[in-house]
């Protein structure tokens, strides 16, 4: 069974990992087996990094809609390869969390270098709802 919380709580959850994450955020997307949270990367390949201006997005009701007209990249440094998880790190690199994919977070097909991401219509839901 799963945990089953109010809506208030769910969102200041939610707020929290914005709050955590802060401005100049960075989604960095890998191959591979996702390692233990916040583990060391090890060997697995740097596919992009986005990143997020004064904030990665905005919560209501335990849904974070990532805010992607802010995230920035530099398609010419992407390299090509097919991302299984993304890791979220404040701008000075300290970990925030890890999401696999596509289980966590949506994402479709391959990056390819010199091609911009699309992280368009993107959300995060805390908890059941």
């Amino acid at each position: 069974m799963t945990i089953g919380m109010a809506t208030s709580l769910r969102t200041t959850r939610m707020q929290a990992l914005v709050t955590a994450a802060g401005a100049g955020a960075k989604f960095k997307f890998y191959d591979g087996t996702r390692p233990a949270t916040g583990a060391a990367i090890g060997a697995h390949t740097l596919l992009a990094t986005l990143v997020g201006g004064s904030t990665i997005g905005t919560v209501t009701s335990g849904v974070l809609d990532f805010d992607e007209a802010s995230f920035t990249q530099i398609a010419a440094n992407h390299v090509t390869g097919t991302p299984t998880w993304c890791r979220l790190t404040t701008s000075a690199d300290a970990f925030v969390a890890d999401f696999s994919i596509p289980s966590d977070i949506s994402f479709s097909g391959t990056i390819v270098n010199g091609v911009t991401i699309p992280f368009n219509a993107s959300t995060l839901t805390e908890g059941n709802a």
